[in-house]
């Protein structure tokens, strides 16, 4: 069973950030319920995601030139209204749920922290120093939001003392360099219950989902092996092998002997190293295990010593 967050509540069949979302999110059996933070004009922390009022309320203007009353008179759908971050710690709590905290602004993270101290939160941000100044303020566990697949995003997480990471793109390396760390990661935005299973293997430790209903089932199904032959991703498994997933955790190694860059039918450059069986000799595979940051050239030469003993 996977963790399942409900984005922005259950935004694909309720006014997003409400107190409907959110319940919606429960009834659909999500874990968590994610809600972005803003500060009105007189200090509130309200739950709404963009910086004007105009695509989720039948309102006009900033929120941040605009009153908690004055936001409180918006329709946010369906005769919603906009809740405070309190209204929806609340709520989460009576629902027996966890939430996530997403802060869209700097300069709230001593407001926020002392709304979540202490309870199943998770507060996220794209602004890492915001993250890090969190855990400095609260006992709360914390996330990184990143959109684009950094060079090291397992060294943000640690600069930022995160305790996950949320990327929009990952690829297998993100979630075995990240569990090395004991950092958890959870993919958005994620509404394809095949693409649930399929990050599930990878090691997806949950996903965030603007339709949790519609994958609940997924997130709950027990990750299996793909049995060799039978992978519908990548033709790489060599004879016997099963497994949970078939990338080599040295991807791209772009090194010459191993493989080589091809290019796709539309043209994109890609490394290729489907021939490449050095990971999955055995003794290469045990050096590797216990030293995850070897080099194609140590695996190398770990096999030569291994033909030359045979």
């Amino acid at each position: 069973m996977s963790t399942v967050i409900g984005h922005r509540g259950a935004r694909s069949i309720a006014p997003e950030n409400t107190l409907e979302a959110i319940r919606a999110a429960k009834i659909c059996g999500a874990d968590y319920a994610e809600v972005d933070i803003r500060l009105s004009k007189d200090g509130s922390l309200v739950v709404i995601h963009d910086e004007t009022v105009e695509r989720t309320t039948d309102g006009s203007g900033r929120v941040e030139d605009m009153t908690l009353e004055e936001i409180r008179r918006l329709d946010a759908g369906g005769g919603e209204r906009v809740p405070t971050l309190a209204e929806a710690v609340a709520l989460v709590e009576e629902l027996e749920m966890g939430i996530v905290v997403e802060l869209k602004e700097e300069g709230l993270e001593e407001l926020v922290a002392r709304e979540v101290e202490g309870r199943r939160a998770i507060v996220t941000s794209f602004r890492h120093a915001s993250v890090r100044e969190i855990k400095e303020l609260a006992e709360v566990k914390t996330g990184i939001i990143v959109s684009s697949l950094p060079i090291n995003p397992v060294d943000l997480a640690l600069q930022a003392r995160a305790d996950s990471i949320f990327p929009r793109i990952t690829n297998p390396n993100l979630f075995k360099r990240a569990h090395r760390e004991e950092i958890e990661v959870y993919p958005w935005t994620i509404n394809d219950p095949d693409k649930v299973r399929w990050l599930r293997r990878l090691g997806a430790d949950g996903i965030v989902t603007d339709d949790p209903c519609g994958v609940r089932a997924a997130a709950d199904e027990p990750v299996t092996n793909v049995e060799a032959g039978e992978c519908q991703y990548y033709p790489c498994h060599f004879e016997g092998q099963d497994c949970t997933h078939c990338f080599c955790p040295l991807y791209p190694c772009k090194d010459p002997e191993l493989g080589k860059f091809i290019r796709t039918k539309r043209g994109k450059r890609l490394w290729s190293c489907v021939d490449c069986a050095l990971v999955h000799k055995p003794k290469v595979a045990q050096y590797l295990s216990e030293h995850p940051e070897a080099s194609t050239e140590e695996l190398k030469r770990v096999d030569r010593e291994a033909k030359e003993e045979a």
